[in-house]
Parts: structure tokens; C-alpha cells; sequence
């Protein structure tokens, strides 16, 4: 049901090395039976409807001459511009109208400020007119912002579900002051295979929705009234992203992937990530570790990294492996045999200089988002020279993949700090969420349909 191979980034290491690093790629890819068993989706839209989202993003707003007052102050009507709840709203209906959900399908919406409300529990995307009711409540913004609260609402809503794939879309512009909370139920989410996309506008703290997005194996966005990355998510286009989501969920035809690692003594696991098609970390408090989904008619690469002590020559077993996950199109659950992770320790260093370069592509590329996240936090203290250093080698990086976008945010952050030896807070949102978000693929692929044997000899066991 799916297909799995298991590549060291060396196929020899060097004997007699003390604290080495062995990183072991994870591709997956369903066969083409169960690509084709399209899950049913329950998707809970968790939006932000504090009194910030009533501020005119786009537009040239004109004075009516009226005024009114909301949330204790007194406000000026205008017309001829949309505010970001407008744009919210009129992104859930294009969500709706987009003839891309059908009776499989649940949606559930809830806002929230301060307080968590129910707008509309799971309800078929086919109930258009109950969907368009429950839509139209959310044009009152008022309050202030506590995203935790939400999102103990969301994973009440989903907490049930059974082979379905889950996911919650988060859409906040504010700071909340509960973000221990929000990291605590984030694994609450994760252990039940919740996703949460989360898409930040405004004043929000992206290290926050990163972790959100990691620990659950969602995805973040930076979302910008005027666009000027590749990486960014215009809100003009926010129809469209609600609707690419949406898309990604319908294709997530293996889920629940729980992954338990055992080692040998002297070997840690000491990170285990996503890095394809879009990049999480995921935090090692579980076991198993539960590492989200694999999308139909794509791989999905994940990364594990083995800290050892240093070891002969000899040829020895340093961990074992095991994947369990669902099928919901199917109504299964499968698991991949026990795998072995054999590693050749070997004297010298020329067989072991030898790299996979497809590997090494994508541990590369996970190494991007810990170097922009470096060149933030000494640009913030301060130390520019340190922050352009950071900056200069995860550039040549997204280079050295091929990832132009990336590069092109890199190079803003680099003209930023030479100028104003500061990166401004937009851009610092938009490189460090679009560090996670934007990965290209390496070469090499999986034959859908590889045989178990082959997989075994693959991966050495």
C-alpha cells in the first residue's frame, strides 16, 4: 500500500570518529491503487475576528461622513476598500463555490477573540446555503486575541474523526498571549493527526505559527497586503491558497504515519523532519512519533538524523525502524516491516567522503530555515555582521538547490541589513516562514510499483 525506500547519506563513515552524524532519508510514495482511494475530509476553519481584523488592507477607502462605534471606540465608515475580515469572508465563499468539495467532504467554522464560538459545527460542503450562513457571521470583528482558546474548540470539533483526513486552517493577525497553551494542544493535535496550516497577517509572531505548523505537520504562511516575495502569499490570493489546502487534505490518502525508532547504545535520533513537499520538524516526545500524511501521486521525503559515538571498523545494526499508518479511502491500516539501519564503519576517510547528493539536497535544505531563523536573532540583538554571515551562506544554499524564490527573499533580507542594519519585521516573517514552505525536489525517484524485497535490499537488511 506504500511504497518505501531508505537511503543513508553515506553509504560508508569513518571508523574511530567521535560525535558523527548519520542522516537517513525516507521516501514514501502510495501505489497507484490506493492513490486513487480519495479520503473523506473534515476541515475546520479557525478564524481570527478580533477588532484588528476590521483594518483596511486594500483599497482606496473614501469617508461616508457616517460614524459608528464598535468594541468601545469610535469608528469612521468608508467605502471603496475591503478590510481583512471582508477578505476572509469573501475567501471562504470562493472555498465554497469552488465545485472542488463534494458530499465527502465536512466543513466546520469557528471564530474567536478573546472567546472561542462555534459558528457552524461539521456540515457538508454540499449545504452550500447553511455554509453561506455561518460565513456571513463572521463580518462583526471585535476584541482582542487569544488563539488557544480556538484551538481547544478546533480539536474538539475533530478529536472523533476516524479515518478521515483532519485538518484546521488558522487565520489570525494578532500576538496572543497564551502561546505555552497553543504549544501544548498543538500536540494534542499531532497525536490525533490534525495538521494545522496556520496563516499569519499583520502582527503575528511567526516563530509561534512555526511551531504550530512543525509540531503537527501542517504548514505556515506569511500572508502580505502588498506582495513583494515569491514566498509570501499575497491576501489578494488568499482565495486561492484556502482552496489549495483544502486540496492538499482531499490528498492525503495515507495518514496516521507513526514512526518508532529503536537504537543501539552510543546512537541518538536526534531530529526527525519532513522535507518534501513542504518542510516540519517534528518534536521526539512520542513513541511512536507521529509524522503526519503521504499526498497521492507524490513522494513524501522525510529526513531522521542519528547522532553516534565513535565506533571500529566493523559493519553493525545502529537502530531499527518501524512505520505503522492508515488507509482511509480503504478502511485499512498498514505497516513496513521492521527495517534495519546497518551502517559500515570503515578506516580512512576515502570511501567515507563519498555523499548521496540527493540526500544531502534535502538536509541541505532543512538547514536553510535554522540559518535564516539565526541571521533573525542576531540581527534583533543587534549583530549585523553576524546575521548577513547567516544569511549569505543559507543564500548560497537555496542557490546551490536551485530554489530562485528563496534565494530572491534571502537577497531582500541581505539589501535590508546592509542598508538599515536591521531586517524588518515583514521580511523576517516571510524568510522564515518561507524558508519551511517552499522545498525542491531532488532527483530520483520511487517505481510505484517496488517490490517489498527490493525495498529491503535498499535500505540494507
Amino acid at each position: 500500500m506504500l511504497n518505501v525506500t531508505i537511503t543513508p547519506h553515506r553509504e560508508f563513515l569513518p571508523a574511530d570518529t567521535v560525535e558523527q552524524k548519520l542522516f537517513l532519508m525516507m521516501k514514501m510514495r502510495p501505489t497507484k491503487q490506493v492513490a486513487s482511494s480519495r479520503p473523506s475530509t473534515a476541515f475546520v476553519l479557525l478564524i481570527d475576528t478580533s477588532g484588528s481584523m476590521d483594518e483596511v488592507v486594500i483599497g482606496n477607502p473614501q469617508a461616508t461622513g457616517r460614524t459608528y462605534y464598535d468594541d468601545g471606540k469610535e469608528w469612521m465608515e468608508v467605502t471603496g476598500a475591503k478590510s481583512k475580515g471582508e477578505i476572509v469572508i469573501e475567501s471562504l465563499l470562493a472555498l465554497v463555490h469552488s465545485g472542488k468539495l463534494s458530499q465527502r467532504d465536512k466543513i466546520a467554522i469557528i471564530r474567536f477573540n478573546e472567546q472561542a464560538m462555534p459558528v457552524i459545527g461539521l456540515t457538508s460542503a454540499t449545504e452550500i446555503s447553511q455554509l453561506e450562513g455561518a460565513i456571513a457571521q463572521l463580518r462583526h470583528c471585535s476584541g482582542g486575541t487569544r488563539i488557544g482558546n480556538g484551538l481547544r474548540q478546533a480539536l474538539s470539533t475533530l478529536s472523533d474523526q476516524q479515518m478521515t483526513s483532519c485538518r484546521t486552517l488558522l487565520f489570525t493577525d494578532g500576538q496572543t498571549i497564551d502561546e505555552d497553551i497553543c504549544r501544548e494542544l498543538a500536540r494534542e493535535f499531532a497525536t490525533k493527526n490534525i495538521p494545522i496550516t496556520a496563516l499569519g497577517v499583520g502582527d503575528f509572531n511567526e516563530d509561534l505559527l512555526n511551531d504550530l505548523s512543525d509540531i503537527t505537520g501542517g504548514r505556515s504562511f506569511h500572508v502580505v497586503t502588498q506582495n513583494t516575495s515569491e514566498v509570501a502569499v499575497s491576501i489578494t490570493d488568499l482565495p486561492n491558497k484556502i482552496i489549495e489546502e483544502f486540496t492538499l487534505a482531499q490528498q492525503d490518502v495515507v495518514t496516521n504515519l507513526a514512526l518508532a525508532v529503536k537504537t543501539v547504545k552510543g546512537v541518538q535520533l536526534t531530529r526527525v523532519l519532513r522535507a518534501y513537499p513542504s518542510q516540519a520538524e517534528f518534536p521526539l516526545n512520542q513513541d511512536p512519533n507521529p509524522i503526519g500524511n503521504a499526498s497521492a501521486n507524490d513522494e513524501t521525503i522525510f529526513i531522521l538524523e542519528f547522532t553516534m559515538e565513535s565506533r571500529p571498523a566493523s559493519r553493525i545494526r545502529i537502530a531499527q525502524l518501524g512505520l505503522t499508518y492508515d488507509v482511509p479511502g480503504q478502511n485499512k491500516r498498514g505497516e513496513l516491516p521492521i527495517q534495519n539501519v546497518v551502517v559500515q564503519f570503515v578506516a580512512g576517510q576515502n570511501f567515507a567522503a563519498q555523499v548521496d547528493q540527493e540526500v544531502m539536497g534535502y538536509v541541505q535544505q532543512c538547514n536553510i530555515a535554522q540559518l535564516v531563523s539565526a541571521a533573525a536573532r542576531a540581527s534583533e540583538v543587534g549583530n549585523s555582521e553576524q546575521a548577513e554571515k547567516f544569511l549569505e551562506t543559507a543564500r548560497q544554499m537555496t542557490q546551490r538547490v536551485g530554489n530562485e524564490a528563496m534565494t530572491q527573499s534571502i537577497s531582500t533580507a541581505q539589501d535590508e541589513l546592509r542598508k538599515t542594519r536591521k531586517i524588518s519585521p515583514d521580511t523576517r516573517k516571510t524568510i522564515k516562514m518561507g524558508a519551511k514552505g517552499k522545498t525542491i525536489k531532488m532527483s530520483t525517484s520511487i517505481d510505484d510499483e517496488i517490490l517489498e524485497e527490493q525495498i529491503r535490499q535498499a535500505s540494507g537488511t
